[in-house]
């Protein structure tokens, strides 16, 4: 009697061990198929944040000699007339024309979301910054869509007054050969528009230099949570 009552537990010792590791098994399986396919999402995410690097440089670039070509031209307003047209041209142009619109794919991060993925990040840090990353990217656009307004009174009269002296584009692929033909009294609404403009693009241009450092610092993290 006890050896059959030890046989009946061995069998259903060995049954629920080989239930229990099947489950195991299985769960494993969707464990690890989960981790493939988070990282795969962050891998992609990566590539989109070199890209974003990449864009980010080119438009810090952008905006930074805008701002130059227009505290030049505040600086300079009551004695155009000591520079030539061609400069006044130059700068009228870089201060006026030298607009960015930033786009980012964000496709990527909000697969990671709804498919709950973003849940089995390890690291805790990489989740705050990514959603503090999307947020962030919204508000530059906000930037840069006011930026874009307050530009538009400059650009038309840069363009009645301006005519092109050369198919000249500078290492950003943007025009600059312009010389300026109209008053050398410009008018006080377009110094007060390009006055207004500098102020919101110095502003940008804080958030472009904190996005860099941000990115760089997420490629890092995420680097280490899929390698």
């Amino acid at each position: 009697m006890k050896n059959l009552i030890a046989k009946y537990l061995i069998e259903l010792i060995v049954i629920i061990t080989g239930i229990s590791l099947s489950f195991y098994v299985d769960e494993l399986g969707k464990y690890n198929n989960n981790e493939k396919l988070k990282n795969q999402s962050l891998k992609r995410i990566l590539q989109n944040l070199e890209g974003d690097i990449k864009d980010n440089r080119w438009n810090y670039k952008a905006v930074s000699r805008s701002i130059e070509s227009g505290d030049w031209i505040f600086k300079n307003r009551k004695r155009l007339n000591n520079f030539s047209r061609d400069t006044i041209g130059f700068h009228l142009t870089r201060a006026n024309n030298f607009l960015t619109i930033f786009v980012d794919n964000q496709e990527e991060y909000s697969t990671l979301k709804s498919s709950g993925y973003i849940e089995l990040i390890k690291n805790e840090s990489i989740v705050k910054s990514l959603q503090n990353k999307y947020v962030g990217h919204s508000w530059m656009k906000e930037l840069e869509k006011f930026i874009i307004r307050i530009s538009n009174t400059p650009i038309e009269y840069e363009h009645k007054n301006s005519e092109f002296i050369n198919d000249s584009l500078n290492d950003l692929g943007l025009p600059v050969g312009k010389r300026y033909v109209g008053d050398l009294n410009f008018p006080r609404e377009i110094i007060g528009r390009i006055k207004e403009k500098l102020f919101w693009q110095n502003a940008y241009l804080r958030q472009i230099k904190s996005r860099l450092k941000k990115d760089s610092l997420l490629i890092v993290e995420i680097e280490n949570e899929v390698f």
